[in-house]
């Protein structure tokens, strides 16, 4: 049932347009009659992402569904992004919400870096005392979070003092 081949690392994987396009506007996008590529039965070059990667990514959606861990979140999430796969991103958030054992730190940049709204409001919820607090200012995350989240961070430490 496959109609389309991407070629990710040299690597050929047959896949099903409109599964693709049912799961993402990148793959919607792709294989729209406005690009080259959806009126062609040709080989699609996929770059800038490795063969594993790739492979992890639709395994996170197609049949035979594999769920995010640990380990996979974060390559989860920026595929997710640069592919504009929204159900990975929300198969990830309910792994980070639920069953990870990342530090909490991590998290907070996960939400932030990737905007997962969510599990940002959550985790803000979370910090409930002034050792969380300067557990999160020693963190190296800390120095990454946007503007816009460390605001909220504040507003959420003043209601604590």
């Amino acid at each position: 049932m496959t109609d389309a081949v991407l070629v990710v690392e040299g690597k050929r994987i047959h896949v099903n347009k409109t599964f693709l396009s049912i799961h993402s506007d990148y793959f919607k996008a792709l294989f729209s009659k406005n690009f080259k590529e959806g009126n062609q039965n040709s080989e699609i070059e996929i770059s800038e992402v490795s063969y594993n990667d790739f492979g992890l990514l639709c395994s996170s959606f197609y049949p035979n569904h594999q769920y995010p861990n640990d380990k996979t979140v974060e390559r989860l999430l920026m595929n997710a992004r640069r592919f504009l796969l929204s159900s990975v991103t929300l198969s990830v958030e309910h792994h980070l919400l639920h069953h990870s054992r990342i530090a909490f730190e991590r998290i907070l940049w996960l939400a932030d870096e990737y905007t997962i709204p969510k599990l940002l409001e959550n985790c803000i919820r979370e910090i409930d005392s002034l050792v969380k607090v300067k557990k999160l200012e020693r963190s190296k995350e800390n120095e990454k979070l946007s503007d816009k989240t460390k605001l909220l961070l504040l507003e959420r430490i003043l209601k604590l003092i």
